[in-house]
């Protein structure tokens, strides 16, 4: 009898844990958290949540044979590079004392220019030494980039490696076109009027070096493409917030199991819950590539298991550069940020439903509220609006440069592409 209800409570987790992980995010508990926000006395905005039908490839439909194409073309996500410990107060006031260089910096089609490719071939390190020495660079005007195997041409002519997404393992991201490396950039309908915060993509044990932005497609209304330098970032943070950050490190939640059927055992619960955490934490640990940790929580009053990456420093020195930058996805992945900035938004589908992702500190600790609004304060205050045209392609130095993108009306079609 033992053994069944194991194998039955192992088949449950499984079910449960199948289509599970989104990208890792911060973690103060859900329910606390809006429930501190509002204690607090902030208003959270309210949206219609009425039904948006999202597309087939958002649902999975047709994904297969893109992702197998992507997997014989392209390698893993190289694993993130930590770095040594930072004198954060040092490097701080060195970038406080130092001219920074223009962020983004613009490339403009030459009038003169009739061959691309030609340009791009000739150009290469210039536009590369632009990214270095910038952290991200927009092309514009450019026309054969506006169609996937015309955006391959040019950032092969520039001798980048293309990577699998962080998150291929668990499909996360929709693949446009397996065959030339480029995955969606957040489009689906049903998530038009999600403010997606400023990040750099990593998964905690996977990060991507660099990216390639490009727009095949412009909204009819909003949805710019944000970029924000971390450079600056460590600049403007106050002292204390970024050695209290600092020391106590972030943890991010990354994924939300839901197990209501725990409710329905009665005394039998205490003797399942190891149980089913453990099954949990072995369906997950066969199906992704990265580290998470199991925690039993209770969210909006329904048992829930959710999944937490190891602690991770917010500041690192750049594995290129050596210069110290903010590495920290807080202000995409705060429960309270985003429920101050998005309200009630419409069910989502595919993988996204399972991203319920939350910060905290290294210890399991809340992140006080007003350390994170004056991160959310600083984090805007750097951000720069990109309206991207087809065509136009914005490259990303990941490690420094933090991206994100603004809500929009119509069909968007934005793409990206992963570099070792």
């Amino acid at each position: 009898m033992a053994k069944i209800a194991a194998a039955l409570l192992l088949a449950m987790v499984c079910m449960h844990t199948a289509n599970a992980f989104m990208t890792p995010s911060s973690l103060p508990l859900r329910a606390h958290a809006r429930a501190a926000a509002v204690s607090r006395g902030r208003m959270l905005p309210v949206m219609q949540e009425t039904a948006v039908k999202d597309r087939a490839q958002d649902t999975g439909e047709g994904q297969a044979s893109e992702r197998k194409a992507a997997e014989s073309l392209m390698q893993q996500c190289p694993e993130t590079i930590w770095g040594p410990t930072v004198d954060i107060e040092a490097e701080q006031k060195k970038l406080q004392g130092a001219e920074l260089p223009e962020f983004p910096t613009f490339v403009y089609k030459p009038a003169d220019c009739t061959d691309e490719k030609a340009y791009f071939i000739e150009n290469k390190d210039m536009l590369i030494k632009k990214l270095q020495d910038h952290g991200a660079v927009v092309l514009k005007g450019f026309s054969t980039t506006g169609e996937p195997e015309g955006f391959e041409g040019m950032w092969k002519s520039l001798g980048m490696e293309a990577c699998l997404d962080p998150l291929h393992s668990v499909a996360g991201r929709p693949v446009v076109s397996g065959k030339n490396a480029v995955y969606e950039a957040v489009n689906k309908p049903s998530r038009s009027k999600f403010f997606v915060g400023m990040h750099n993509e990593m998964v905690g044990k996977r990060t991507v070096r660099k990216a390639a932005f490009v727009c095949f497609k412009q909204a009819e209304k909003g949805g710019e493409f944000l970029l924000t330098d971390g450079r600056r970032m460590l600049r403007d943070i106050d002292t204390g917030v970024l050695r209290r950050w600092y020391d106590n490190k972030i943890r991010f939640s990354s994924a939300e199991l839901p197990m209501g059927f725990m409710d329905s055992l009665g005394p039998l619960q205490s003797l399942a819950e190891p149980v089913v955490k453990a099954a949990t934490q072995l369906a997950v640990d066969m199906k992704v590539d990265f580290d998470v940790e199991m925690f039993w929580n209770r969210v909006d009053g329904q048992r829930v298991i959710q999944a937490h990456a190891p602690p991770q420093p917010p500041v690192i020195v750049h594995p290129d550069t050596g210069l110290a930058t903010w590495f920290c996805n807080v202000h995409s992945h705060s429960l309270v940020l985003r429920d101050e900035r998005d309200g009630v938004l419409p069910e989502t589908t595919g993988a996204s439903r399972l991203n319920k992702s939350d910060c905290l500190f290294g210890d399991g600790s809340p992140i006080g509220i007003d350390d994170l609004r004056h991160v959310d304060e600083i984090t805007r205050k750097n951000i720069v609006p990109v309206l991207m045209e087809k065509g136009d392609v914005c490259f990303v130095d990941n490690y420094r440069t933090m991206h994100g993108r603004d809500i929009f009306d119509g069909t968007r079609k934005h793409a990206v592409t992963w570099f070792k």
